[in-house]
């Protein structure tokens, strides 16, 4: 089959999303223009080579489960709200954080950058500037309305991070580990596991800057005893190394990547969150947050009031005959309306704000 086939599919869904329902509205201009692009290269098909057509349809398929993941009615939207925040500490334009809905218990980010492709490869298509960030993270479908549940995701946003920013590739320039003389592997094996690792104890380290203590958590009660491998540290070893970071230990990890973000010019890791008290939940009250510190630190203190009445089950509300799901529905329904109570509070003061 020729790749035309499935660009007049793309373009046709790309412009269908341009009239879709988003919380965020940029997402109805990214499909419009993807559409465009796709449109372009369907009238330029005698121009481009046909692996560059075929490249460029992988892109979008990759994508548009994004794209269509970040709708209103499919989105985790106040943890994407929560993300972006966040985001905005460490790159300079407007980014986009899209989500892709998962069928299984999985988080992970994909760094494929469709507008670099086509401000690089399509040079006959005129971009008009436009050129969006886009982190694309892919999450559990079932975690949609469970903030508490999508605290991995900012290990998946500390990815795009190191990605967009080279911080790993620098420690890796900086100070790559001599390899072990026993070791039977090769040199450029041994890096790549290096920069694997590293990869891994950063987006971690990211994480726990907003999530603290909750970042370790979360992946214990995901890989509980996952071991070294190629790819990742061990989860012992990236537990320690957290730890370490939230009590001021000094830890050589840490240092190389502060080393790092210093020579960089970026902001250091620093705690950027402070615990909310949500004794509140106890009378199914949603928590009111001062500020962004306390947004980020309340999937902390969320993740900690669900252990406790998981195990203990003080609260007033836990009934006799309450089950684990209805305990932590429960929290999460809090949570997220938290969340919801603190954007919309912010988006009325700046609709305040502009009109004075």
């Amino acid at each position: 089959m020729t790749p035309d086939v499935n660009l007049h599919i793309l373009v046709r869904r790309f412009t269908q999303l341009s009239k879709a329902g988003f919380f965020d509205p940029a997402f109805i201009e990214f499909s419009q223009r993807t559409a465009d692009a796709a449109q372009h290269v369907l009238d330029e098909l005698g121009y481009y080579a046909e692996e560059t057509v075929r490249e460029f349809s992988g892109l979008l398929w990759n994508v548009l489960r994004f794209i269509s993941g970040s709708r209103s009615n499919d989105a985790p939207h106040e943890t994407q709200y929560a993300l972006r925040k966040a985001l905005s500490e460490w790159v300079q334009s407007d980014a986009l954080v899209s989500s892709a809905s998962l069928d299984d218990l999985n988080f992970y980010v994909s760094l494929a950058d469709l507008w670099s492709f086509i401000e690089k490869t399509l040079d006959r298509f005129d971009t008009g500037g436009y050129g969006p960030l886009i982190v694309q993270i892919g999450s559990p479908s079932v975690y949609q309305h469970r903030p508490v549940f999508c605290i991995p995701l900012f290990h998946e946003l500390g990815h795009f991070i190191d990605y967009h920013r080279k911080i790993t590739e620098v420690t890796i320039l900086q100070n790559l580990t001599p390899k072990p003389t026993s070791l039977p592997m090769s040199d450029a094996d041994w890096q790549q596991m290096c920069t694997n690792h590293r990869m891994e104890h950063f987006a971690d380290l990211f994480g726990a800057c907003y999530c603290g203590v909750a970042t370790n958590k979360s992946l214990y009660s995901i890989a509980p005893t996952a071991v070294t491998s190629f790819t990742h540290p061990s989860t012992a070893s990236r537990i320690q190394v957290v730890n370490d970071f939230l009590s001021g230990t000094q830890n050589p990890v840490v240092d190389l990547f502060q080393d790092a973000l210093a020579n960089l010019g970026l902001p250091n890791l620093a705690v950027r969150f402070s615990e909310p008290d949500v004794t509140c939940f106890d009378d199914v009250l949603t928590c009111r947050l001062r500020d962004e510190s306390e947004l980020y630190g309340l999937f902390l203190s969320s993740w900690n009031y669900l252990e406790v009445q998981l195990q203990k089950r003080t609260a007033p509300w836990i009934t006799d005959d309450a089950t684990t799901y209805t305990i932590e529905k429960t929290v999460n329904d809090l949570t997220e309306k938290s969340l919801r109570n603190f954007e919309i509070s912010e988006r009325w003061s700046d609709v305040i704000a502009n009109k004075s």
